[in-house]
């Protein structure tokens, strides 16, 4: 019996893209990519030849934006998850919003400008950024681990989400739910105000005061020169110092 499982894959290509003058950056439809900072813009593309042809790479206002067309990755039966890249440079990034399992990394940007980092849809990203105030938002079982240094920050999960980061944040404000955690026992920060429900998990290193509401069995572990405020500890939830 012929086996239905065995494709042949069709050949692999790249191809560049001619656009310019974005700072922002949203991927979707399961696209890898690679960002870091240069003087200069490019974006050019590599995997799968079926796959290259139905991606879309466009900018719309200060957004570059990539997709596959449709929406739908995997429309040929000889097309396979992550069989498609995108690799970009650009002078300086303040958004960065990946969705439907895309992967990739973002590294070496060096700016005192704003940052804002989305992730939705099991979709991952490694950072490598120096910013100002930083907002990550991370939902749908998405994850983001890297090194991060900001002058303020605020962390948002929800989903079974995860978050790893390294380096310093500054005042920083985290609300996890939905089972999510979150490891910033690498991630040194001054003031901190943390919201936990839904079974969500927190390590924190910290110079400063800690406001702090737990719920739902959640649990927040802490080190560092910590000076106690506001805490409210609900539903079998627990708070230690570490």
């Amino acid at each position: 019996m012929k086996d239905e499982t065995k494709r042949q894959s069709s050949p692999t290509t790249g191809k560049e893209y001619s656009v310019q003058g974005f700072s922002e950056v949203d991927v979707s439809s399961a696209v890898e990519f690679e960002i870091t900072q240069s003087p200069d813009y490019s974006v050019r593309a590599t995997g799968d030849e079926k796959l290259i042809e139905r991606l879309k790479v466009e900018v719309s206002g200060q957004t570059l934006r990539i997709r596959l067309a449709s929406g739908l990755p995997f429309l040929c039966g000889h097309c396979s998850h992550g069989n498609v890249k995108a690799i970009v440079t650009m002078p300086t990034l303040k958004k960065l919003a990946a969705s439907g399992a895309s992967t990739g990394t973002a590294k070496g940007f060096t700016s005192g400008d704003d940052f804002d980092l989305r992730l939705s849809g099991a979709s991952r990203a490694e950072i490598g950024v120096e910013a100002g105030k930083t907002t990550v938002g991370v939902s749908g079982a998405g994850k983001v681990t890297g090194e991060l240094k900001a002058k303020s920050t605020e962390l948002k999960l929800s989903g079974a989400s995860r978050c790893e980061l390294t380096g310093t944040g500054g005042d920083a404000r985290l609300d996890s739910s939905g089972a999510s955690q979150a490891n910033l026992s690498e991630f040194q920060i001054q003031n901190a105000d943390v919201d936990l429900s839904g079974a969500s998990r927190a390590r924190i290193n910290m110079n400063g005061t800690l406001n702090a509401g737990l719920s739902g069995a959640s649990s927040l572990e802490y080190t560092g020169n910590v000076v106690l405020g506001r805490t409210s500890v609900t539903g079998a939830s627990k708070m230690k110092e570490g």
